[in-house]
């Protein structure tokens, strides 16, 4: 159980730093920059940016070796990657909301 945990934590976590990096990349060749937070699409697209980062550092800690107690360390990734994962479809979301938002206005 403890195996099947930490391989999946730590394909997930690699599996969403290459997602990141599709979807930065992605802005970068649109052309598309929100610098100046004039705007609230803006402010929202650096909330789910932020969060984007939140997300990395979470799944990095569910992904990191810990506890030497299984039970423990079963509950703890668990629990990370139960956070992750809310913070990987929210991140997103907020950043694609805001483009599509700002591209409209």
């Amino acid at each position: 159980m403890r195996e099947s945990l930490e391989r999946r934590a730590a394909l997930l976590f690699v599996g969403y730093l290459l997602a990141m990096a599709t979807v930065c990349g992605a802005v970068i060749v649109s052309g598309w920059f929100a610098g100046v937070l004039d705007d609230p699409p803006e402010r929202v697209f650096w909330a789910g940016a932020a969060l984007a980062g939140l997300t990395v550092a979470v799944l990095a800690s569910a992904a990191f070796p810990g506890f030497s107690e299984d039970a423990r360390e079963i509950a703890r990734i668990r629990w990370t990657l139960r956070i992750g994962l809310v913070l990987a479809v929210l991140s997103p979301a907020l950043c694609i909301g805001a483009l599509i938002v700002d591209f409209f206005t």
